[in-house]
């Protein structure tokens, strides 16, 4: 047929009480229902004359549509916005109404009764417009809850995507510091979450763990599905984070912001004591860190822009956020060395930049096309100064050098990925029933870290008094000594998707590919490249390791038994990964109140080592999704969903760096006769040695081959969910909802020989040249074929062990939760939302992520050896029995918006681990064991419940338009409750350790943010 297109002339926006209505009507279209588009439907009288346009009102883009016989009609994959919905009759238009269309949900706009043809135009005159952004929406099959950019202006919550996810129900904080503030999602570990921008995914590349981000004031909608997304979406055992940005309009707006989060409005946060253990008397109950004269105060910056550039057919958006945060904090205890004090105060300068620009361009009003341009980048520098205990405060003398960190953070904890971002994408209507979409996205980030004063054109020295020739000057102008991070380590991800929806009758089809390549640098090397090390022998007929000539030989001061070694030392991996997807869905509208949602998913994830070898290759996973919504009353009052399906993971490329990467640590020995004064390197090098390694650690890389199980299965888990929502009036809306999963398997490391050996002995093979078992990927508590060269001239033979012979158990992890929820939608100059989670997490494996014994994304300590299991099963420390989360908001004046946000949640449950009391493995206080007796996971009490509550007062005052004036106080009542306790109850040596019960997490103090606004 031919598309007509329709602009919107410039109207007043119809503050419709219908938008909150609460009708649907009885023939319901089906539609694809996309996660990161928004759709309209609904039903008109019939006839061959009437159509539906859709107009969206900041840009003018208009969609038309032909109803069919029956007079249903659906528009799918448009972006979310306010529109314009009119239905004309020839070139009349005889009725319009507008609603509001939110991301990853359908809303309603029907006239009339839609039977027969040719109604007249009495019939439009009935108007139903449902699926506002807090009522029933009867097309949605998944768990979850969608934000709008003026919710998240209004309510009280941190500016930033995690705090805000911490709103949906199923949601808890991440306590181990490694993981940051990363959120657990649905009994999940902390890098099982997928982050996705206009389509695009932006989760960390390399360790899965968080993601990039964007300025806040960018954010449009923004969706949390905790369970139940169709097969659209993947690469996700916990949840998905949806957000669409905002875009330019026909109009013009200028704004910009300030914020500030003052260090004197800050709470002090508590002293850390030792805890009193009964055990260790010099230190029970005393002073272990001086809190609280720790300080941080923040700025934030911002600035956006966004109008048309051509009217109606080319638009801009520019949002641009600095924060810039001052911090001091203590570094040392009160028993530290002289030394230690030099560096007992820590003071640091954060930077955090967020920019985005997104243009859109409609080459017609079938034909879309959007770039979208983002940069995040997080910038440290870090100095050290003197401590005086007795006075409690700093001298303010530099100790050690500083750091200046760019999107990586010191102590290998967790820092926020960045990234430079850039993502095309292309929306064809190319019929009322046929709609593509093409999508490409560019990725990049860097990590950095530069120490003050550093110089890599300068090798590190170390000599000592009897390794210097008298009367030579050994000077050592390098600052730093040990490993950097490598030069020009970042990680890069490229790739795209096409989908492809039909709409076939009462059956909506979509489907889709997508396919993404990623590659990282990642590794330490030596600051300088490398170190020169002086060394004396009274022999000077000795010959170093390796050494060819002795001593004497070499000349120079060898006779005198003088030399030197260049030391190289390095761990540096690229490892990459292709991780591609196949999908199709089927949303048939089998009945007017029956929607059945029929996915099938299926995915290929393949790991690769530094020179492109196969390390781990999953295919074929096959991931079905199956959903219903029953519209129980046929008038969109109550709905009753379900959805079960199956979700695979993938492995991260910081596994492949970890495991399928050589070490170079090498040397090769010099005489020397002299020293350079500059540089402190050795001059007249005559060299007696070739390169060599006392370890062979040349840098090879090992065969990858021996590195993996075969036949790996992959990360997967399956879940169901069964759910109510009811309309109880005009201003209420109740729900509840059941969600079970369940983890089937999982990857992780194993590190015991001993199997490997036992086979050996059975199948008589020569074992006395085995180089020796380090560790291997397998499927923990099944079979695992390994190949093993144990080093008798055979090479690679495949070793086949059972799953009783390696001795870990089957993973076991599963998720168990009611939620339960009542919703006030705005009305009478009031929202508010209040959830209520009864919820267990219980098992033996916490996932790719471990709290108990550390190690990094995959490569857990849990199955590095059967002993390490022994007792594991239990509840998981993420299990948080009870959660209460309450948020809202009152117009209390029309120039005055008061907010709240409320969470009370009870404890995680603590274990109480130890040594393994009948052999030493070397793996310290990491086992359930305490004091030598068995102690199951979670049995070792709970941490207290914590409750926090967040108010805002926000002023606009109508005389001076466009001005915000917001306060926004923190944790009001400074309660700093206990978050996390250290479990580990002894040292090696058995006996108890003196930080066993020490509080290592707290809630943060209260504070106050402050925030000027204008917008033009």
């Amino acid at each position: 047929m031919k598309h007509q297109n329709h602009r919107l002339p410039k109207m007043s926006r119809c503050a419709l009480a219908v938008a909150l209505g609460l009708g649907l009507v009885a023939s319901m279209p089906v539609m694809a229902q996309s996660n990161a588009t928004t759709t309209i439907y609904g039903t008109v009288p019939a006839g061959n004359d009437v159509r539906v346009v859709l107009v969206n009102s900041a840009t003018g883009a208009a969609r038309t549509i032909q109803p069919d016989a029956n007079g249903r009609y659906s528009a799918n994959s448009l972006p979310p916005g306010h529109y314009q919905v009119r239905v004309m009759r020839g070139d009349q238009v005889v009725n319009t109404s507008e609603v509001d269309a939110l991301l990853g949900s359908g809303v309603e706009a029907s006239y009339g009764s839609g039977k027969g043809s040719g109604a007249g135009d009495k019939d439009l005159g009935s108007v139903v417009v449902t699926g506002s952004a807090h009522r029933i929406d009867t097309t949605t099959t998944n768990n979850g809850v969608t934000l709008t950019a003026r919710e998240l202006q209004t309510l009280p919550v941190a500016n930033d995507v995690n705090s805000v996810i911490q709103l949906t129900p199923g949601v808890t904080h991440n306590t181990n510091g490694q993981y940051g503030s990363t959120p657990q999602i649905g009994g999940s570990g902390a890098s099982e979450n997928a982050y996705y921008v206009n389509g695009f995914p932006v989760t960390n590349i390399l360790t899965q763990v968080g993601a990039a981000e964007l300025p806040f004031g960018a954010i449009d909608n923004m969706q949390v599905l905790t369970g139940g997304y169709g097969a659209e979406f993947g690469r996700s055992t916990g949840g998905v984070i949806n957000i669409t940005t905002k875009s330019g309009s026909n109009t013009w707006h200028v704004g910009g912001k300030y914020s500030v989060i003052p260090g004197g409005l800050r709470g002090n946060p508590a002293n850390t004591l030792y805890p009193d253990t009964g055990a260790n008397p010099a230190t029970d109950g005393t002073l272990q860190y001086w809190n609280k004269g720790n300080t941080s105060t923040s700025k934030v910056y911002g600035l956006y822009l966004g109008g048309p550039i051509i009217r109606n057919k080319l638009f801009a958006f520019l949002a641009a956020e600095q924060t810039r945060t001052d911090s001091e904090s203590i570094a040392a205890t009160p028993t530290s060395t002289a030394s230690q004090l030099k560096n007992g105060w820590n003071v640091s300068n954060t930077k955090v930049e967020h920019y985005l620009l997104k243009l859109d361009y409609n080459l017609t009003d079938n034909h879309h096309f959007e770039v979208t341009k983002m940069y995040d980048r997080t910038t440290l520098q870090s100095q050290n100064f003197g401590y005086n205990y007795a006075t409690h405060s700093s001298n303010g003398v530099p100790g050690g050098g500083g750091n200046t960190y760019i999107n990586n953070c010191p102590n290998n904890s967790y820092c926020v990925p960045g990234s430079n971002l850039t993502i095309a994408k292309y929306t064809g209507y190319l019929t009322d029933k046929l709609t593509i979409t093409a999508l490409y996205g560019d990725s990049r980030t860097s990590h950095v870290r530069t120490p003050w004063g550093y110089d890599p054109t300068l090798a590190q020295t170390s000599s000592s008094v009897t390794s210097r020739v008298p009367g030579l000057t050994y000077n050592d102008p390098q600052p730093i000594t040990g490993l950097l991070v490598a030069n020009g380590s970042g990680d890069r991800q490229k790739g795209g998707r096409f989908d492809v929806e039909y709409q076939w009758g009462k059956h909506d089809l979509r489907a889709g590919i997508d396919r993404m390549l990623i590659s990282s640098t990642v590794g330490n090397e030596l600051a300088g490249g490398s170190r020169w090390a002086y060394q004396y022998s009274a022999n000077p007929n000795y010959k170093p390791f390796g050494a060819t000539e002795t001593l004497a030989q070499g000349g120079g001061y060898g006779p005198q038994g003088y030399y030197v070694s260049q030391n190289f030392q390095s761990k540096i991996a690229h490892p990459t990964s292709v991780q591609s997807a196949q999908y199709i869905q089927d949303r048939w509208q089998v009945t007017p109140r029956l929607l059945l949602d029929l996915g099938l998913r299926r995915e290929q994830f393949t790991n690769n080592d530094s020179f492109g070898r196969e390390l781990i290759s999953q295919r074929n996973m096959v991931a079905p999704r199956l959903a219903l919504s029953w519209d129980m009353m046929g008038d969109g009052t109550t709905k009753v969903y379900a959805n079960v399906g199956r979700y695979h993971l993938p492995v991260p490329s910081s596994l492949s760096s970890n495991v399928a990467t050589g070490l170079l640590s090498t040397s090769k020995y010099y005489t020397y006769t002299g020293v350079d004064p500059a540089t402190g390197a050795p001059t007249g090098l005559h060299a007696i040695s070739g390169i060599v390694s006392v370890n062979n650690a040349y840098g090879q890389t090992p065969d990858p081959r021996s590195l993996v199980a075969i036949d790996l299965k992959p990360f997967s888990q399956d879940e169901f969910a069964v759910g109510v929502e009811h309309v109880m009036s005009k201003a209420y809306i109740v729900g509840a909802s059941l969600l079970y999963r369940r983890l089937n398997d999982t990857l992780d490391d194993t590190c015991d020989q001993r199997p490997i050996d036992a086979w050996a002995k059975r199948n008589g093979v020569d074992a006395s040249n085995y180089a020796g078992f380090n560790c291997a990927i397998m499927n923990p508590g099944r079979n695992n074929s390994m190949l093993v060269d144990f080093g008798d001239g055979a090479g690679l033979r495949r070793v086949d062990i059972t799953a009783e012979e390696w001795g870990t158990p089957r993973p076991k992890r599963s998720y168990k939760s009611l939620n339960l929820f009542a919703e006030h939608p705005f009305s009478n100059g009031w929202y508010g939302k209040l959830t209520y989670t009864l919820s267990y997490s219980k098992g033996n494996q916490e996932g790719q992520t471990d709290s108990v014994g550390g190690g990094d994304v995959g490569l857990t300590v849990s199955d590095d050896h059967k002993e390490l299991m022994y007792n594991s099963y239990g509840y998981l420390a993420n299990d948080h029995r009870h959660a209460i989360k309450a948020y809202g908001f009152v117009q209390v004046h029309p120039d005055i918006i008061v907010g709240a946000n409320l969470e009370v949640v009870s404890g995680a449950p603590r274990s109480c681990t130890g040594n393994y009391p009948y052999e030493d493995f070397g793996y310290g206080s990491s086992y359930f064991y305490c004091n030598g007796v068995p102690a199951p996971r979670g049995t070792g009490g709970r941490l207290p419940w914590t409750s926090r509550l967040d108010l805002n007062f926000i002023y606009k005052p109508h005389f001076i338009k466009g001005v915000s004036l917001k306060a926004d106080v923190f944790n009001v009542f400074n309660t700093q409750t206990t978050t996390r306790m250290n479990d580990s109850h002894e040292k090696d040596d058995g006996t108890v350790s003196a930080t066993y019960g020490q509080i290592t997490g707290r809630q943060a103090p209260r504070s106050v943010r402050l925030t000027a606004e204008y917008t033009f």
